[in-house]
């Protein structure tokens, strides 16, 4: 009896073993995936900050001196103050309208699917694309923002070339091409939700604004969560746009910190500073998120 007892166990021991195994095999190419592409770039980012080089001349070792440079440097400062403006005027309407979307699409039941693929349209087209089309639509003479503000009064609107209109023209194009893909998300957690739920306090008397408070909220809470974290880090890793439509102009006035860095590196031939910008923007956008994660959950508890 004992035998068979410990037979077992030791089979059961071996079992588990045998999955571990298995499951590190499968997970081994992602592993090595992201070793290569980013945590050696990483790495190797970290060493270029303690250096001073120009691409064309030997490294020289310089210590913290590039992180001194960006302490003192008001054009980092600047686009640091840029990229959050952009990020959280971005994200934050994108928020309440996919989720608004979603709610709405998830009550369409008939051609509900040929609303979708028009309202998703936006995030298949390439960004670049979207930019030099939203260039064109923003032109003060002849673009389609232009002819619809003028009847208004409003003539030569200089959407692209003002210091004061220039981020909330870009941020206007971001969420036009980012809201319908945080939309199929709200609306993949809403049709997650069991309709037993719904019923239920249809029948205690709930109304549609309690039973999307008290039910629908809480039960999209981490997709919520998910949202929120994931558009926030994608809107500060944004380039394109601004790249491709002002060039960080006019003046600084859309030179975010992935535009700062690339003119660091590439026009100025800075690359140590540039790596350092690079790693302290990395930092703010990591402390970011794990507030950003620790508040909302030590709410939500």
């Amino acid at each position: 009896m004992l035998r068979r007892i410990r037979r077992k166990s030791t089979k059961g021991v071996g079992i588990k073993k045998a999955e571990r195994i298995y499951g590190f095999i499968f997970a081994l190419p992602a592993i090595v995936f992201f070793a290569v592409f980013y945590f050696l770039p990483i790495i190797k980012t970290l060493q270029i900050s303690f250096y001073r080089w120009d691409f064309l001349s030997p490294p020289a070792f310089e210590g913290l001196r590039n992180y001194v440079v960006l302490l003192k440097s008001s054009e980092f400062h600047n686009s640091l103050w840029k990229s959050f403006y952009y990020a959280f005027g971005t994200t934050i309407p994108i928020w309440f309208i996919a989720l608004g979307l979603a709610v709405l699409f998830n009550r369409i039941t008939s051609t509900s699917w040929l609303y979708l693929v028009v309202y998703y349209i936006p995030v298949v087209v390439p960004l670049i694309v979207a930019c030099i089309v939203w260039q064109i639509m923003y032109h003060p003479s002849y673009g389609m923002l232009t002819l619809i503000t003028r009847p208004l009064g409003f003539v030569d609107i200089p959407w692209l070339t003002s210091s004061r209109l220039a981020m909330p023209s870009i941020i206007l194009l971001s969420i036009w091409k980012g809201t319908p893909f945080y939309m199929v998300i709200y609306l993949a957690g809403l049709v997650s939700i069991p309709r037993e739920y719904t019923e239920a306090a249809q029948i205690d008397g709930a109304n549609k604004y309690q039973v999307f408070r008290h039910i629908t909220i809480p039960l999209l809470k981490p997709v919520i969560l998910y949202v929120i974290v994931i558009s926030i880090i994608a809107a500060l890793q944004v380039f394109d746009p601004f790249y491709v439509m002002t060039k960080g102009g006019p003046g600084s006035a859309t030179r975010v910190v992935t535009l700062f860095v690339n003119e660091t590196a590439f026009q100025y031939l800075k690359v140590g500073t540039a790596a350092a910008a690079s790693l302290v923007f990395f930092g703010l956008v990591l402390c970011l998120s794990l507030v950003i994660l620790k508040f909302f959950r030590s709410s939500w508890e």
